[in-house]
């Protein structure tokens, strides 16, 4: 990994809720974790895109989640 050093203007109380969050050691690793989370987030709504209106998923997939779904909120 090839490291630059820079200087930023930093919100430090959303910084250190970042580094515990992802309880990274120090706060260059909690941006740069944060930074990939980003990408990763990203790729998943291109893979949503992408699939929108094809069927990703199995039925019996689908009508286990909703029952699960149904039954949390009757919890509630």
């Amino acid at each position: 990994m090839r490291v630059k050093r820079k200087s930023h203007n930093l919100d430090e109380a959303l910084l250190h809720h970042v580094k515990r969050v992802l309880g990274a050691a120090t706060e260059t690793e909690a941006i740069h974790e944060a930074l990939r989370a980003v990408l990763v987030g990203e790729g998943m709504v291109a893979d949503l895109e992408a699939a929108r209106g094809e069927d990703v998923f199995r039925a019996e997939f689908v009508r286990q989640m909703r029952a699960e779904r149904r039954a949390a909120s009757a919890r509630c």
